[in-house]
């Protein structure tokens, strides 16, 4: 397949134990390595690598994959990032990516200037005397040191150029003093330094990396906070305060605290709460959204209680509904099953005491906030009382508003008992018949996502790929698609691409049951179009890939172009077979890896694992017999 050769040529390189070793203490076991899984609590290894075949598994939790899958997971990092650190470490070259690399090269010296400017404002605030009212006002607000050095915190000097005559010192320019965000040229071309008497906080990136800062005055200047402008490195609109000190608590309290300003992020961390980041005091966007889901379902708004937080709030968890990916779930009405799509999140809503920011509460006391965390209300709620409290309900245009607003958010409540019961509070509050709020809920229902998803089809390269089809002219069987140099999981893309309104049923399978790479990062992507109801044409599902992959799946789309017509019944189980066969492959892999971990058990007399991995392959064996009966089945609505 085009685009398979870089991808191969890197894991030939590098030996996967090498590349797990960097993160997990492995010890050899026969032919394989073993060690405690870095994704999940355990005292007993269940992480295995096996070297022979580049592939690693663990049997607790089941995280499995290459090099590639594991980087991306070790790190939360998407393909694209991965594929680059890989290719770099094993000497790869990758000469599409070489405009990206001169800007990463660019984008690197700025990193360098932040990073310097960070320690001399930390430096200053530990130190210069003129930081004195800097550290009193830390102490006031509850801040220790420790808290100020874990999180760097500075102080920038009341004077035009102190930092810009500082790093011009040692050796960068002021044109790129400018471009990083440290310096501001006016229109006069007069250039002097952004941060000037201020008490500054380093915004730093998921990997620790400063991209810019936050700033806020010690007087009554105006603005009170002053943020970096967009730079190559630094973006408002999608930087989280403190995640890179946030993402492992986030991940082990499984649910990510919002709060609005850099000392509640402080004095949340100081008090232990270390899963909580700030979105630099504005509204969640989308870009925040996607920087949470790598750590998380799950998000609370503990935004200031005011006016404004109010309005916040709102626009956060519109963003939130609207950002998260979407998981379909069968609902059973009147005329057979339907597929609906609801938010595959958790989002709450933190009531915060009137008057009292997060940082005030969790100083008077941490119990206190820990409550009221854990008690923040569900979305749909908290919807409910900000829409009916701005609207006039006394009138019949202010009724039909809200009802409007609101129907989106009930629509996505597909537990009908909690349906009924948001629908007969709102119905007594609205003083509206249910059976009208039903009917405006009903037409608020997305479209589901048996849409097509692929769209026409363009030119690609390598449009004169051979037909897959078998000798007599209808689709090729499994038996002879290996002759033409596809697996399972590529044969059922190209199907996908053919015949999209099969798209949904490849949500059953999950991407981690897909051992090859470039066929289970084309099925996530796919799998996210479909969970968000995207009518995506090829360029908008393409414009979603990492461009290491374009060729790739081009290449499938070439083969899906030249597959042969057949009717809705044979293709339903040529679908049907794929998805089946792709499980079954898994498990059977699963239970040969198995067998070694069993013999090196027995050698040593551990009864206990022996038992577990006998229960562990009973279970295994179990769903292998339902996907080849499956398949049986398929093969059968295919004859």
């Amino acid at each position: 397949m085009p685009g398979l050769s870089r991808v191969e040529e890197i894991k030939d390189r590098l030996n996967i134990v090498d590349v797990v070793s960097s993160y997990v203490r492995l010890q050899k076991a026969g032919h394989y390595h073993k060690g405690l899984c870095p994704f999940h609590t355990e005292k007993t290894p269940s992480f295995f690598v096996f070297p022979d075949k580049g592939y690693f598994r663990c049997f607790g939790c089941g995280a499995n994959g290459d090099i590639f899958g594991f980087l991306m997971k070790v790190q939360n990092l998407d393909f694209g990032e991965a594929l680059r650190i890989l290719a770099e470490r094993a000497g790869v070259v990758l000469p599409s990516r070489r405009q990206a690399v001169e800007e990463d090269e660019s984008r690197a010296k700025f990193y360098e200037i932040t990073a310097a400017a960070a320690q001399y404002f930390h430096n200053l605030l530990a130190n210069a005397a003129a930081a004195n009212e800097a550290r009193e006002y830390l102490k006031r607000r509850g801040i220790n040191w420790p808290t100020a050095e874990a999180f760097q915190l500075g102080y920038s000097l009341d004077r035009w150029d102190a930092l810009s005559g500082y790093l011009t010192d040692k050796g960068y320019t002021m044109d790129d003093l400018v471009t990083s965000g440290v310096v501001i040229q006016n229109e006069e071309g007069r250039r002097y330094d952004r941060f000037r008497g201020r008490l500054m906080f380093p915004v730093r990136d998921r990997r620790g990396r400063v991209t810019g800062f936050g700033a806020r005055c010690l007087d009554k200047s105006e603005p009170k906070y002053l943020n970096s402008p967009q730079t190559p490195i630094f973006d408002k609109s999608g930087s989280l305060y403190g995640i890179d000190r946030a993402g492992q608590a986030i991940r082990d309290r499984k649910e990510a605290v919002v709060v609005e300003g850099y000392m509640d992020v402080l004095a949340a961390h100081q008090a232990g709460f270390q899963n909580v980041v700030a979105s630099l005091g504005t509204a969640l966007t989308e870009k925040h959204i996607a920087l949470l889901k790598q750590y998380t379902k799950n998000v609370a708004l503990a935004l200031d209680p005011d006016a404004a937080g109010d309005e916040a709030t709102l626009r956060g968890l519109e963003v939130a509904r609207e950002t998260f990916d979407k998981k379909t779930v069968p609902v059973p009405g009147a005329t057979g099953i339907r597929l609906e799509q609801q938010t595959d999140a958790t989002i709450r809503v933190v009531q915060l005491p009137r008057g009292k920011d997060p940082d005030e509460v969790i100083q008077e006391a941490g119990e206190n906030w820990q409550r009221l965390v854990e008690t923040a209300i569900p979305v749909v709620d908290y919807y409910i009382e900000a829409t009916l409290s701005k609207a006039d309900l006394t009138t019949a245009k202010g009724k039909a508003g809200a009802v409007g607003r609101l129907a989106p958010i009930l629509a996505e409540v597909t537990d009908k008992v909690q349906q009924a019961h948001y629908l007969q509070a709102l119905s007594e509050r609205l003083k509206i018949a249910e059976r009208a709020l039903l009917s405006a809920v009903s037409r608020s229902r997305r479209p589901g996502p048996h849409r097509g998803v692929w769209g026409p089809t363009g030119s690609a390269a390598g449009a004169d790929a051979p037909p897959i089809e078998g000798t007599d002219g209808s689709l090729a069987p499994l038996e002879e698609r290996g002759k033409r140099g596809m697996s399972v999981a590529e044969y059922s893309l190209a199907l996908i691409m053919a015949y999209p309104e099969f798209a949904a049923q490849l949500l059953e399978i999950r991407p981690e049951e897909v051992s090859q790479v470039e066929p289970r990062e084309i099925m996530a992507t796919l799998q996210t179009c479909i969970r968000a109801g995207e009518a995506a044409d090829w360029e908008r599902l393409r414009a979603r890939l990492d461009p290491s992959l374009h060729d790739y799946a081009e290449g499938l789309m070439a083969r899906a172009r030249n597959l042969p017509p057949v009717d809705d019944k044979r293709l339903n189980g040529e679908v049907e077979l794929c998805l089946a066969d792709i499980r079954r492959l898994d498990r059977r892999e699963q239970i040969e890896q198995l067998g070694p971990l069993r013999t090196e058990a027995e050698a040593h007399n551990d009864e206990e694992t022996v038992r577990q991995i006998d229960h562990k392959v009973r279970k295994l064996s179990q769903e292998l017999e339902r996907y080849e009966r499956r398949s049986k089945t398929a093969r059968a609505w295919r004859s």
